[in-house]
């Protein structure tokens, strides 16, 4: 445990979870510097749908998920695609996984995600206000579609399910739909509205964070990757980077899908694998949804801004293969396009694929590294980053400061996938 004395800190990752971290520690009095292997706030943190979602507290693992897992995941153009390959990590992480579908496991993920994504949803309009962040907020709500009518039936089983959390969906047919989406047409059955659902412009925010980081005295270096810990009769006492060695009192590992490559020295072992996931972002015409809208069959995502629109989605476990695939983002033009022949696609500004730190049990682990004792992991949050930033940073600010914490930390504690 680290004592309260202790006051500089370096955050290793400087995407979403590490902007935020640094937000609440510099909060709590720390003096704070961020180290990224890259550039601060690129890749997944910039380049996501940018929606908050507070009612995806239903982790992936679930026999439908499995089901359909089979079905889709040799096929390359499918909403999951798995590259065939021996890979031994791989092997055991879908194991792990597929254990985590027994229902007490999906419950206790639940209540997990819950705590995070609702913590979450309540801190953000704070900190844009007390910030005065221009990052395009909007709580417009968000829409489920359906083009099978037994999909939008079936979903009645996770609307009371998701009730007894006080999440609430109003369910719309053919014609309520279109008095939203009016580009929709016959193709679809129903959907499902969240009106507790928001979006914003990810690259803006993660802009807005860098630019009230910077004017609050934090250290931002980038293309600094980080080789290795320095340690002393178990404290970590520095960072050894390509050029330099820097020390601090504690450290926070914010890495996502990288964060395994700290295993041998953290003590522990993080089961996450890089779900590789792809972006378009184009000039928005008039016939795109003026919502965002969730393609269940097709597990996709559209968001709308006043000048751009973004789609986004698919799953596909490749390793760390940076390629740029043209069959997965033709993918995803052609499941939106199934679901209406009116969309008008117009320039394409930018084509994107990162990867999401995909964990065995939909969690991510915040908690503190059984060797090192002042080093906090953070990682691992899924395709949650963004819903669960500002409760992630917080929560690691009320651990290393030894306060109360505003949520109960046990549910993200890295012993738990040993039991």
């Amino acid at each position: 445990m680290l004592m309260k004395k202790s006051k500089h800190v370096i955050i290793i990752g400087g995407g979403v979870i590490g902007g935020f971290a640094a937000y609440y520690l510099l909060e709590n009095g720390w003096s704070v510097t961020v180290v990224d292997k890259d550039r601060f706030g690129q890749g997944a943190s910039s380049s996501n749908c940018g929606l908050i979602v507070p009612n995806h507290i239903l982790p992936l693992n679930s026999l439908d998920t499995l089901t359909k897992a089979l079905k889709w995941m040799l096929i390359k153009d499918s909403p999951l695609y798995i590259k065939p390959r021996l890979d031994v990590g791989l092997i055991k992480w879908f194991y792990q996984f597929v254990c985590h579908t027994q229902p007490k496991a999906v419950l206790k993920s639940v209540k997990g995600r819950h705590a995070l994504l609702q913590s979450s949803f309540e801190l953000y309009p704070a900190f844009i206000e007390a910030e005065k962040v221009a990052c395009d907020w909007d709580v417009g709500g968000s829409l489920h579609i359906y083009r099978s009518a037994k999909g939008w039936n079936d979903y009645r089983r996770t609307d009371a399910f998701l009730r007894r959390f006080k999440i609430e969906a109003q369910p719309l047919d053919r014609k309520a739909m279109l008095g939203l989406v009016p580009a929709l047409g016959n193709r679809v059955s129903g959907g499902w509205f969240y009106r507790q659902t928001a979006h914003l412009r990810p690259e803006r925010l993660m802009s807005e964070l860098r630019r009230i980081l910077l004017g609050r005295g934090v250290r931002i270096l980038e293309d600094c990757p980080v080789q290795t810990f320095r340690q002393e009769n178990g404290i970590a006492v520095s960072i050894v980077t390509k050029d330099t060695e820097l020390s601090a009192d504690a450290f926070v590992l914010a890495t996502g899908a990288w964060a395994p490559c700290f295993e041998n020295v953290l003590g522990c072992n993080l089961p996450i694998q890089p779900g590789k996931g792809y972006s378009i972002t184009m000039d928005r015409s008039q016939s795109f949804p003026k919502i965002p809208c969730f393609f269940e069959e097709q597990s996709m995502v559209s968001t709308p801004w006043s000048d751009a629109c973004r789609l986004g989605g698919t799953m596909e476990f490749s390793g760390f293969d940076t390629h740029l695939n043209p069959q997965r983002l033709s993918a995803l033009t052609n499941g939106f396009n199934g679901y209406s022949d009116q969309w008008q696609f117009k320039e394409r500004k930018e084509e994107w694929c990162g990867f999401r730190p995909m964990t065995m049990d939909g969690l991510p682990f915040i908690d503190w590294s059984p060797r090192l004792k002042n080093v906090m992991i953070a990682a691992g949050h899924n395709m949650i980053g963004l819903s669960a930033a500002p409760g992630t940073g917080k929560l690691v600010a009320d651990i290393m400061e030894e306060a109360s914490p505003h949520i109960n930390p046990h549910p993200y504690r890295i012993a738990r996938h040993h039991k």
